[in-house]
C-alpha cells in the first residue's frame, strides 16, 4: 500500500486512544502441532492465554473516529462488520515470573466470502507503522480482493506503537545516544519492543482467534517480524508472504549502509531518467552531481518556506527519497515540485516543507528502539569496510573517495546506548514443513533485492520470487499483475511460483 492511501486511511481512522477493557474467548488446540515453542510459550503464560476477547465497535473509546466504517466504505473499503479490542500481552516474553502486561489494539475485518481459510495477520513494516491503518487500505486495493474474500483480516498495531501502548520517554537532549538511554531508563518498555517479541505477540494473537496455523503477509520491515515468527514457530507456519524483504542482519551498520547506497543509486536513476521516463516540464537537475551541488548549495543558503521551515539539502534530498516509494505518477509530481522550488516558486517551497513535516521516511525514536533490539551484537565493522571497498563509495554518500571522513557516518555503533540492544536478534530459519513465499524487487531503493536473496538462504525452506523494476513492495500496489496472481495463489491456494519466476512491472 502507497504512502499517500496510508496517510489516508490513517486520517480517517484517527482518534484519542485509552485504555479499555475487553473480552474474547478462542477454541482449545489440539494435534500434531501443539508442542514445540508454541506450546511452551502458552505454558509459561497461562493468564493471557486464557483472557476473553469480546469484539467491538470500533469508536473514539477505542482511538478511531466516529463513524470509522462508515467514512471507509465511502471511500471503497471492504470493511462491513469490522469490530475492534484491546488485547493484553506481557510486557516481556522473556520473563515468565513478570506479571506486568501491555495491550495491543487490533482490528478485525470478516472474509467478504462464506467460507473463509482463516485469519490473515499482516504488517507494513517501518519499525512503526500502524498494522491496524494497514490492514483496513488493504480492503480499498482490488487486487487484494480474492485474498480477502478468502481470510478474515487481523490488523494490529505492533506493541509500543500507534493505538497500543506506547513507547513513553522524555528527554531535552538532542543527542540521539542520550535519547536512546534516557528511554530505556525511563520506561521498561523499551527493553521489549524488538521483533521476536512481536513475533510472540502475533502467536498469542493467532491462538486467540483460533487459528492452527500463521498467515501472514509482511512488507518491508514486516518481513523481518515474518522471519521471526517462522524461526522462533516453525511448527505453526501456515502461509507467510514476504515481500521486499530484509535478512537476520538488516539493522546491522552494513544493512543499513546498503540502504543508504540503494536509495543514493536510485535518486541518481530518477534524475537521469527525467524527461525522458518522467513527464516533466522542466527537470529539475541533470543528475547526480547537480544533486550533490544543489544539496551543497542549499545547505549553505537554504530555500525558506511562508511558514519559516529552512528546505536545506538534506531536506531536498529526503524529499526526492519520499518519491521514490511512489508509482511513477507521484515520482513526476515530486521532480515538477523540486524543479519549480529551485525556479523560485513559493508554493512550490511550501509544499515540500508541508509534505516533510513529519519527517518524511526518517524511522521514530520507538522505530530506532526496535532496530536496535533486533541488532546482532557483532556489528561487524570490518565486514563494512570491505563491502564499501570492493563495491564503490557513491558520491551522494561523500565518495568516491574513502577515507576515515567518508566511512566515519557509517561506523553506527549508536545502539551501544541502549541497555538490551540486540537482545532480539535472531539468526534466520525456517525449520518447519510449510514453505514462504519471499518476494525482491531488483531496483528496490528501501529493501534492496541481495536482502531477499539472502534471506532465502537462511530461512531454507523457502521459494524467491523476483519483480524486474524500481521502487519499494511488489505485490497489491497496482503494479505487477504477475506479482498480484502470485501472491494471490500462494496465499489462497498455498501455490508456490515455478523456481527462477521473474515478473515484470504492467
Amino acid at each position: 500500500m502507497g504512502a499517500q492511501m496510508t496517510q489516508r486511511i490513517a486520517a480517517l481512522a484517527a482518534g484519542a486512544a485509552v485504555a479499555v477493557l475487553v473480552l474474547s474467548g478462542c477454541a482449545p488446540e489440539t494435534g500434531a502441532r501443539d508442542r514445540g515453542e508454541s506450546a511452551a510459550q502458552r505454558q509459561a503464560f497461562p493468564a493471557v492465554y486464557e483472557q476473553s476477547v469480546e469484539w467491538r465497535e470500533c469508536d473514539s473509546s477505542l482511538g478511531y473516529r466516529d463513524g470509522v466504517e462508515e467514512l471507509l466504505t465511502e471511500q471503497g473499503a471492504r470493511v462491513d462488520g469490522m469490530r475492534c479490542a484491546l488485547v493484553d500481552v506481557p510486557l516481556d516474553w522473556n520473563d515468565p515470573e513478570n506479571p506486568e502486561t501491555i495491550r495491543l489494539s487490533t482490528v478485525r475485518v470478516p472474509a467478504t466470502g462464506d467460507e473463509p481459510i482463516g485469519t490473515l495477520l499482516s504488517n507494513p513494516g517501518g519499525p512503526g507503522a500502524s498494522g491496524i491503518d494497514f490492514a483496513l487500505g488493504m480492503t480499498i486495493q482490488e487486487s487484494f480482493a480474492a485474498v480477502q474474500e478468502h481470510y478474515d483480516l487481523l490488523g494490529f498495531d505492533p506493541r509500543g506503537m500507534g493505538r497500543s501502548t506506547p513507547l513513553e520517554c522524555e528527554s531535552e537532549s538532542t543527542i540521539f545516544e542520550l535519547e536512546l538511554a534516557m528511554c530505556a531508563d525511563q520506561d521498561p518498555l523499551a527493553s521489549s519492543m524488538g521483533s521476536a517479541q512481536v513475533a510472540r505477540d502475533m502467536e498469542l494473537l493467532r491462538h486467540l482467534v483460533g487459528d492452527d496455523t500463521m498467515h501472514y503477509p509482511g512488507f518491508s520491515y514486516g518481513t523481518v517480524i515474518g522471519a521471526s515468527y517462522a524461526t522462533i514457530f516453525p511448527e505453526r507456519v501456515g502461509r507467510l508472504l514476504l515481500d521486499s524483504a530484509w535478512p537476520s542482519d538488516w539493522s546491522s551498520p552494513l544493512g543499513s549502509y546498503e540502504q543508504h547506497a540503494a536509495i543514493s543509486g536510485a535518486l541518481a536513476e530518477l534524475l537521469a531518467q527525467c524527461g525522458v521516463e518522467y513527464e516533466v516540464a522542466a527537470c529539475p537537475m541533470g543528475g547526480e552531481d547537480a544533486l550533490v551541488q544543489t544539496m551543497q548549495q542549499l545547505t549553505a543558503q537554504p530555500l525558506t518556506a511562508t511558514d519559516g521551515t529552512r528546505v536545506d539539502g538534506d531536506m531536498l534530498s529526503g524529499y526526492l527519497t519520499m518519491s521514490l516509494y511512489r508509482l511513477p505518477a507521484g515520482r513526476e509530481d515530486a521532480l515538477d515540485a523540486v524543479g519549480r522550488a529551485l525556479g523560485g516558486e513559493q508554493q512550490a517551497v511550501d509544499d515540500i516543507a508541508a509534505a516533510m513535516s513529519g519527517g518524511g521516511a526518517r524511522v521514530s525514536l520507538s522505530g530506532m528502539v526496535v532496530r536496535c533490539l533486533s541488532a546482532p551484537r557483532d556489528a561487524n565493522l570490518v565486514g563494512l569496510v570491505d563491502f564499501i571497498e570492493a563495491n564503490g563509495l557513491p558520491r551522494l554518500l561523500g565518495g568516491p573517495e574513502i577515507t576515515d571522513d567518508t566511512l566515519r557516518q557509517f561506523v553506527d555503533l549508536k545502539c551501544e546506548a541502549l541497555p538490551d540492544s540486540g537482545e532480539d536478534f535472531l539468526a534466520f530459519s525456517n525449520d518447519g514443513d510449510a514453505p514462504i513465499l519471499v518476494i525482491g524487487v531488483t531496483g528496490d531503493h528501501a529493501t534492496p533485492y541481495a536482502g531477499a536473496q539472502q534471506l532465502v538462504s537462511e530461512l531454507g525452506n523457502a521459494r524467491l520470487l523476483t519483480l524486474e523494476g524500481r521502487g519499494h513492495i511488489a505485490s497489491f500496489q497496482n503494479r505487477s499483475s504477475c506479482a498480484d496472481a502470485a501472491a494471490i495463489a500462494y496465499l489462497v491456494d498455498g501455490e508456490l511460483p515455478p523456481e527462477g519466476t521473474v515478473c515484470a512491472d504492467d
